[in-house]
């Protein structure tokens, strides 16, 4: 609850009573009313590029959750574009955006847990961010 970007004035500065901003965005993902993919990620201000590239991941490019957490992200922010390998960031570089790589998958892009609900049949899997220790268990 200590996002830099809600806190611009600084931490601490709320006055008391006030209800403390926060990115917390649990996320369902509603196909024909029903759910399909319900997910929620910890990243403080990267949890809504963590969120959006697990949706897309997902529902545009039709991989599994467990796909769809664990590929590469990417995360803009002052100014600089942060990329995990396996993003191809060459049209953004000739765009000139500076762009700062990571060797590997890192926790700096945050921690996306998702569920997804097989339209067909109804069954549940997961997947669990290896970047954030994560895991999934089916009964």
């Amino acid at each position: 609850m200590g996002e830099q970007d809600l806190s611009p004035l600084g931490f601490f500065t709320h006055r008391p009573g006030r209800r403390l901003p926060s990115m917390m965005a649990p996320t369902v993902v509603l196909s024909d009313g029903e759910p399909e993919l319900v997910l929620g990620s910890a990243g403080s201000n990267r949890i809504r590029s963590a969120l959006l590239q697990v949706i897309v991941n997902a529902i545009e490019h039709g991989m599994d959750a467990v796909a769809a957490v664990e590929a590469p992200r990417m995360h803009w922010e002052d100014g600089v574009v942060y990329a995990e390998p396996g993003i191809d960031t060459s049209a953004l570089a000739a765009a000139g955006y500076p762009i700062s790589p990571f060797r590997e998958r890192n926790l700096f892009f945050g921690g996306c847990q998702a569920v997804e609900r097989d339209r067909r049949t109804g069954e549940l899997s997961g997947g669990g961010d290896p970047r954030r220790g994560g895991a999934v268990v089916t009964a």
